[in-house]
């Protein structure tokens, strides 16, 4: 499966806000909180908002590259979603591969971080064998239930 990102449709918004995951994953549903799905709608113009698709166009995922500031400084980090149906089954490097190196080529950047929520620990070993490594923790509230998250992070030289 070769994966590229690229700009994001109308259409491919129309479906990430339909899907869904099973279990404990069913906290990443995109139908449930109202600020997720505006969040999607309102990215169709943002310049550093991607889908992720196969050779044939098929819609694998999403990603989103956005500055944070840390201590008076601007980190870059990534945001990234697998499509529910493709999740567990064994394409996570493949997925956070493509999203880094052709981000990477777009945006040029030497570091960059990413959260996740800490009982994810399928995506934190995936994470692990693209070189990122732990470098914090924060919490954080979401639809009243408090969430612990990691923060992750990779430099290249």
């Amino acid at each position: 499966m070769e994966l590229t990102i690229r700009r994001r449709t109308k259409e491919d918004i129309n479906e990430f806000i339909t899907w869904t995951y099973e279990g404990k994953y069913s906290f990443y549903d995109n139908n449930i909180q109202e600020e997720k799905i505006e969040g999607f709608k309102q990215s169709i113009h943002l310049e550093r908002a991607f889908s992720v698709v196969d050779e044939e166009e098929n819609l694998i995922g999403n990603c989103e590259f956005f500055d944070v500031e840390e201590d008076g400084e601007e980190i870059l980090v990534v945001g990234v979603q697998m499509k529910p149906s493709i999740t567990g089954r064994g394409y996570g490097s493949k997925f956070v591969k493509a999203i880094i190196e052709q981000g990477k080529e777009l945006l040029k950047f030497n570091h960059l971080e990413l959260a996740v929520v800490d009982f994810n620990e399928r995506a934190i070993r995936t994470y692990e064998k693209e070189g990122f490594i732990k470098k914090g923790e924060f919490q954080n509230e979401i639809s009243g239930s408090t969430y612990n998250f990691i923060i992750m992070a990779r430099d290249w030289g």
